[in-house]
């Protein structure tokens, strides 16, 4: 499990490009001596909403080899990304193993993953996409539980051994770090980890 991959920051104005190519290799590798079975990208592939070229295809190279080892991959969107774009030839690439949620109708609908159902929550700004999803507060915690409704509801017509949740927010009680740059103000952003029991 990752996120927050940021591809195409900069740090002090130097680019970490070529660090985070190193992280790739190692991530390949990694998946490759460790015989993983999927990887999970929860959000913020890219730090902008318009990534470089060098950056875009960064992360064609992760994917391509990752793939090339058999690993199933799972995105979704964060707030760095722009959906839409990330989202780009979803349905050809989930033909591939390369399985991307970026939009409210991807919201329960799983990746199968043996006897795994793998529920991919994009990042939701509640002012956009809380009528949408019918929640009954435009809050973090609202849409995500208006999501987890949906997720609720796949997993009861399912026979599956497990299920993961992943979705890119901050969940009271985890810790941040130093690198993360806060946008948002006295932890309105925060979801309680009541939201994903039930499960």
């Amino acid at each position: 499990h990752t996120s927050d991959w940021h591809l195409g920051r900069s740090f002090h104005q130097v680019g970490l490009l070529d660090a985070q190519s190193a992280y790739v290799d190692h991530l390949v590798e990694l998946v490759h001596s460790e015989s993983v079975d999927v990887v999970l990208v929860a959000g913020d592939v890219y730090d902008r909403a318009q990534p470089s070229p060098d950056t875009v295809a960064l992360l064609s190279d992760a994917l391509e080899r990752l793939v090339d080892t058999g690993v199933q991959v799972v995105i979704s969107s964060g707030n760095h990304d722009s959906a839409t774009r990330l989202g780009f030839a979803s349905g050809i690439l989930e033909r591939a193993g390369v399985h991307v949620r970026s939009t409210l109708g991807d919201i329960g609908r799983p990746v199968l993953v043996g006897d795994v159902a793998i529920y991919p929550i994009p990042y939701l700004e509640p002012s956009v996409v809380a009528d949408a999803l019918g929640a009954t507060e435009r809050t973090h915690a609202g849409v995500l539980r208006a999501a987890m409704t949906r997720v609720r509801a796949d997993l009861d017509a399912r026979s599956v051994a497990r299920s993961v949740v992943m979705a890119h927010t901050f969940v009271t009680g985890g810790a941040g770090s130093d690198s993360e740059r806060d946008i948002t103000q006295g932890g309105v952003s925060a979801v309680p980890p009541e939201g994903f029991t039930g499960l």
